[in-house]
């Protein structure tokens, strides 16, 4: 009988200890996630998500990013931002962003709030500009000039599902570092993780701004589709 006590009395103490444990793990991480992005971002469900993506809505604030006959690149940046964001929730992704609402921010600060928080991924979104021809028109994605093979990977994903969803686009590829050609965008060189900046089209091209205005959710749902089926192939 004595030594089926101490049998019971351990077992009760290391239970004990197991519930204190996942206790602190709970607490700690409603700590970290209520600290996520100050601008109303991440999602507020509270399943345990296997990865988090980052999503920046490119410029915001005084800097308005490109300009087209009133049409403001920042203001698509974020609508269509907002738009994935709520597509990859649906799909049981958790996200986190840069900027929620219109507000200006540094580009390094966006990559670094990524890195914080361990974001299995970082896409950037923007508009691209042409100046004095409108016939250029077409989506493109911006990775490091290294050309790492996780970085390509995230950004085809996302342009093959984009084509899929809307065939009219003309899709350019995926192109290393700037577009003068040299060193690497901001986004690209400061984020730990596969990172990409998706050019969604031409803001200067009425091509391309008409195909955007019409398949709006279109595109919202191939973006999110493309993140979604890179974050398949990942061991987290």
């Amino acid at each position: 009988m004595i030594k089926k006590r101490i049998k019971y009395g351990c077992v009760c103490g290391i239970l004990i200890m197991m519930i204190m444990g996942c206790l602190h793990i709970i607490k700690n991480k409603g700590v970290i996630k209520s600290g996520i992005d100050q601008t109303e971002t991440a999602s507020l469900n509270p399943v345990i998500y296997k990865t988090v993506v980052c999503l920046d809505a490119g410029h915001g604030g005084d800097d308005v990013g490109a300009e087209y006959n009133g049409r403001y690149e920042k203001d698509d940046d974020l609508a269509m931002t907002l738009a994935v964001k709520e597509e990859l929730e649906n799909l049981g992704v958790e996200v986190i962003l840069t900027r929620s609402q219109d507000i200006s921010m540094d580009n390094a600060p966006r990559a670094e709030y990524a890195n914080l928080y361990d974001a299995a991924l970082f896409v950037s979104i923007h508009r691209n500009y042409y100046d004095g021809y409108e016939a250029v028109n077409g989506i493109e994605a911006w990775i490091n000039s290294q050309f790492l093979e996780e970085d390509e990977a995230l950004a085809t994903t996302i342009l093959e599902e984009i084509k899929k969803a809307v065939p009219k686009s003309t899709i350019r590829g995926v192109k290393g570092g700037t577009i003068d050609g040299e060193g690497n965008y901001t986004i690209n060189r400061v984020a730990q993780m596969p990172s990409c900046i998706l050019e969604l089209g031409f803001i200067s091209s009425h091509y391309d701004n008409n195909l955007l205005d019409t398949y709006f959710s279109d595109y919202a749902k191939a973006i999110a589709q493309g993140i979604y089926a890179y974050t398949q192939t990942l061991s987290i």
